[in-house]
């Protein structure tokens, strides 16, 4: 399947989506955030995040989140990267989304559609108790096709692991949080399996309303050389 013919389908499924949403005699309620991030990394660059995210009607959600990278010794944020996600849950008591998603990066021809699923293990019987008790959410989204333009269709090309849980709620309430995700790429050898990990840990701290002081360690292993840092700075969430 062509690359463009993805566009057309995300753009028909959501004008469906929202045709149904305002053909009703109340308009259902969309929830979900945005928040903003600035970074300083140890590594001498610096990183601007934004992510947002919509719970839609009729099971639907949409998450995107693009980062803006500086050269290194530079304030110029030449670099960029972008996910957009669409993701459709199965059923009501189902811990299971199906997903879309569309990768965008710096250059010509990388761009990516992926197709998989995601499996939200705190909402799953036998083990949502031991993860509630934890006040954690941890979810795993195996990509299981690639499209890339001029290229070979790949299969199961990586497996996303994202979490988050706060700390110390008693104490702290939601204020003390750590969250974040890894990104395990897997690359086929001649000589078997290996992978590479893209990965960002945040601890944040609510220190006013809605602004939180963050410190990040940081793991890339598609970097050359330094593929460890650590980032700090300042989260501003919008919530709605």
């Amino acid at each position: 399947m062509k690359l463009p013919n993805f566009i057309y389908l995300i753009t028909i499924l959501g004008i469906c989506n929202f045709w149904q949403i305002y053909s009703q005699d109340k308009i259902p309620k969309v929830s979900g955030f945005i928040d903003f991030n600035g970074y300083y990394d140890t590594r001498e660059f610096s990183v601007l995040t934004y992510n947002i995210l919509a719970n839609l009607p009729n099971r639907f959600q949409y998450f995107s989140l693009t980062n803006y990278e500086s050269s290194k010794y530079s304030s110029d944020f030449s670099k960029n990267y972008a996910e957009h996600n669409l993701r459709w849950g199965v059923g009501d008591k189902i811990p299971l989304d199906l997903t879309l998603q569309y990768v965008l990066r710096n250059g010509e021809n990388n761009d990516d559609i992926r197709l998989g699923f995601r499996w939200k293990l705190n909402q799953t019987k036998g083990i949502k108790k031991i993860i509630s008790k934890l006040n954690m959410s941890y979810s795993i989204n195996p990509m299981l096709v690639q499209f890339r333009k001029n290229q070979e269709t790949k299969y199961v090309t990586q497996i996303e692991h994202v979490y988050s849980f706060l700390i110390a709620p008693k104490t702290f309430g939601k204020r003390l949080y750590l969250g974040g995700f890894a990104d395990q790429n897997i690359v086929y050898n001649t000589g078997g399996v290996s992978f590479k990990w893209v990965s960002e840990h945040q601890l944040g701290f609510r220190v006013l309303d809605k602004l939180y002081a963050v410190l990040e360690y940081r793991i890339n292993d598609y970097y050359v050389t330094e593929n460890y840092g650590l980032g700090y700075g300042l989260e501003y969430k919008i919530s709605f």
